[in-house]
């Protein structure tokens, strides 16, 4: 390891969570510490609900830099599995390996989500986050989907995400004639029925990002209308106090997170 390598692990070792959050998003240096932390909450509450009792063999298909694992390890303390994480990019699997908070169980190993490097029912579960949704083609979607059915246990569990096509913002977005297609976009009920047509059953969902705008205002020519984060704040209420509530809300959600069961 050179001496500028090791002093980059060591700074990234002292500020933790903060520092992979913003590489991984690609979040400017002045991001408000309110943003940071909204953002860890939001991790925090997606890993619970893909993670959440889980056991045996767990496949992380597009771990990047394992965000998602080392919040169920460490904040959940999420120790009844052993995790498998996989992605594309060879720098993001390093990150992902030299982390604290991964366990020394877990392996993290280079692959593509629609050829995926495993025997047949080697899985006792599989989540897939932010994925699909950058996939170029509904065939690479449904290749992928094939594969995670091919390489999970019968009834193993999937957990997967996609971006709402009937939001209230990409709506507005599609009135602009702005592009909202799949696989990026789609509707619960298309994506739904995609999955039963990849042999999943849907088991439960959960809505997140429920904010007037899309994306942050801080970032955009618009921030001085915002000063107070008054939209995060909403989407954070909606999030925590209106969807374990009234779950059917969750279709409301720009984002949306759904627990399959393989039949």
């Amino acid at each position: 390891m050179s001496r500028q390598e090791h002093q980059f692990w060591e700074t990234l070792e002292k500020q933790g969570d903060e520092v992979e959050l913003r590489y991984a998003r690609d979040l400017p240096d002045d991001t408000p510490e309110f943003i940071i932390r909204h953002l860890i909450q939001f991790e925090t509450e997606v890993s619970r609900f893909c993670f959440q009792g889980l056991s045996g063999l767990v496949l992380d298909a597009g771990c990047g830099n394992g965000n998602l694992l080392v919040h169920a390890r460490e904040q959940l303390q999420s120790r009844g599995f052993q995790a498998v994480g996989m992605d594309f990019s060879a720098m993001m699997l390093r990150r992902a390996a030299r982390r604290r908070g991964t366990s020394p169980g877990d392996s993290f190993l280079q692959g593509c989500v629609d050829r995926l490097p495993f025997q047949d029912q080697a899985f006792d579960a599989l989540l897939c986050s932010g994925v699909l949704t950058c996939l170029s083609s509904m065939e690479e979607a449904e290749s992928a989907l094939q594969e995670f059915w091919r390489v999970l246990k019968p009834g193993g569990i999937l957990t997967v995400d996609f971006f709402n096509r009937s939001s209230h913002f990409t709506r507005l977005r599609r009135l602009a004639g702005e592009r909202i297609e799949p696989p990026e976009y789609m509707t619960p009920e298309e994506f739904s029925t995609l999955l039963q047509g990849s042999g999943f059953r849907v088991v439960d969902q959960r809505g997140f990002d429920f904010k007037p705008f899309q994306g942050y205002l801080f970032m955009s020519r618009l921030k001085a209308l915002d000063p107070g984060f008054v939209q995060e704040r909403f989407t954070r209420l909606v999030e925590t106090k209106v969807v374990p509530r009234i779950p059917r809300a969750s279709r409301l959600g720009y984002r949306i997170y759904l627990r399959c069961q393989k039949v």
